[in-house]
């Protein structure tokens, strides 16, 4: 619009072409083009203990709570911008490391073309063989229009809570809590379309997104799409220097239809960070039959956030309430017949403090704030590097129910369905307690200790539907698991 002065220009000129200006960039000598190219490795150690941890047997799930070694995240990414307001993100994920057929239970086929299944006639996938992949992570193009008005087209963290909206780069334990993680938003990243914007000098932050709302990796399975919304103000950010500067409070809410006719998948595990299913959903009904628990109808979620950052000590804590309607289908027959209605309702929640007792605060800069297009600004001197010492506490939770057949003209319950008369309970009830330290030399490397330990009272009864390992031994006394983590994480 405005034609560049003469010493604009000679300025331009003698910026490189490629470098490292707090991040890796390759640009043409127009300034055009952009490129970041970007990675992130995680490289985890877990280990769980606690009432029949050890005493689970492979056949039942208990590779995953051996001690492991593996790469969590193996990530390639590539961001650029081109034509001032384009920008773009690629990222590529090759880690996980899951083992196929941990349980040497996964049937390959029941019986050759043209032959009666029988039991002799199975044949079974490679006992824990090597799965390797690569998945799509975070996959969009952003048009800005000015920083108060964006648009992004792709896969992105979804604008639900500050925890989801936190790069697992920049994330204080190693894994997101339980309470946001498989309950308030497991889905954790959206397709679809967000538009987004910081407004008054960042002092408020808003992005609302029309997604398809099956998850990452799921493009739509039926039509209704799921709306989405978040926003958040920093009320004091004026005085930046004051003690409050940083200080947020925030809602998102979510709205979402599933089409009973076109939705088959299963509603999702409640997962601890080391990813042992503590509720699955499904239960074998009294004939047998192995039901599945689907999401069927509205879903809806509102929640809060606060934040409160005061020189090296800082507090965050969101609440979510959801009411997620149901249905229930035996297998083979998800997408064909539906049994009766339910609903999975209630709330989840966190508290986390922390903070930088040595060396610099806050390395990793503001949570909640992913996505961003990347920007490199060559006129300005790069930031010098932090380094510090972050320790944190945590104490989250899932207070909720799951009743099978809740709804109007829901069907009938059959004698094992959560919710029946004289049957099992309905409670869904966990707690996380938490402790963790990071070593952060710079925000590019991090060195992570985690120790959580997950509160199911009333496990293995009709009291909660949740169940620790213990609980597959019919331990009544076993109540809880206790995970520890190390990671060492690079990222630039």
């Amino acid at each position: 619009m405005f034609a560049p002065t003469a010493e604009a220009a000679i300025v331009k000129e003698q910026q490189p072409l490629a470098g490292w200006h707090g991040g890796f960039f390759l640009r043409d000598a127009s300034d055009t083009f952009r490129l970041y190219p970007k990675a992130r490795l995680h490289l985890d150690f877990i280990s769980s203990f606690g009432s029949g941890v050890s005493d689970v047997e492979a056949a039942d799930g208990g590779n995953a709570l051996q001690p492991r070694f593996f790469a969590r995240r193996a990530r390639l990414e590539f961001d650029g911008e081109f034509l001032k307001r384009w920008s773009f993100k690629l990222d590529v994920d090759f880690g996980g490391q899951s083992l196929g057929n941990a349980n040497g239970k996964t049937e390959s086929s029941a019986a050759a073309a043209g032959d009666t299944p029988t039991a002799e006639t199975a044949r079974f996938a490679a006992v824990q063989s090597a799965s390797v992949g690569a998945s799509l992570a975070d996959v969009w193009i952003n048009y800005s229009v000015m920083p108060a008005l964006n648009f992004m087209l792709g896969q992105f963290n979804s604008p639900f809570g500050m925890e989801i909206q936190t790069s697992s780069n920049a994330t204080t334990f190693m894994e997101r809590n339980i309470a946001m993680r498989s309950f308030a938003h497991p889905e954790g990243k959206s397709i679809g379309l967000m538009a987004w914007g910081d407004v008054a000098d960042k002092m408020f932050f808003y992005g609302i997104g029309v997604v398809a709302g099956d998850g990452q990796n799921r493009p739509g399975v039926d039509a209704p799409p799921d709306f989405i919304g978040r926003v958040f103000a920093r009320p004091f950010l004026a005085d930046k220097k004051g003690l409050l500067a940083k200080a947020q409070i925030g809602l998102s809410a979510m709205h979402g239809e599933r089409d009973q006719a076109y939705v088959g998948y299963d509603y999702a595990s409640i997962r601890t960070g080391n990813g042992y299913t503590l509720w699955g959903g499904g239960y074998r009904d009294s004939l047998g039959r192995q039901i599945h628990v689907i999401p069927s109808g509205a879903q809806n979620a509102i929640g809060a956030e606060l934040r409160l950052p005061i020189k090296m000590v800082e507090l965050r804590a969101e609440a979510v309430y959801l009411a997620n309607n149901t249905r229930e289908a035996v297998e083979g027959y998800q997408l064909t017949n539906t049994e009766r209605l339910g609903q999975v309702r209630g709330l989840g929640w966190y508290v986390q403090l922390s903070a930088w007792p040595v060396g610099d605060a806050f390395v990793t800069g503001d949570p909640g704030t992913s996505p961003r297009p990347a920007k490199v600004d060559l006129t300005k001197e790069a930031e010098k590097p932090k380094s510090g010492l972050e320790v944190a506490a945590i104490l989250a939770g899932i207070n909720a129910t799951y009743d099978g057949a809740s709804r109007e003209n829901g069907g009938v319950y059959d004698a094992n369905t959560p919710g029946a008369e004289g049957g099992p309970g309905t409670d869904l009830q966990v707690m996380q307690v938490g402790l963790g330290a990071n070593y952060w030399h710079t925000r590019n490397v991090r060195l992570s200790v985690n120790y959580n330990a997950y509160l199911t009272p009333g496990s293995g009864s009709d009291e909660n539907l949740l169940r620790v390992p213990g609980n597959t031994l019919k331990r009544a006394d076993a109540h809880a698991l206790h995970e520890l983590g190390a990671r060492v994480g690079l990222s630039f």
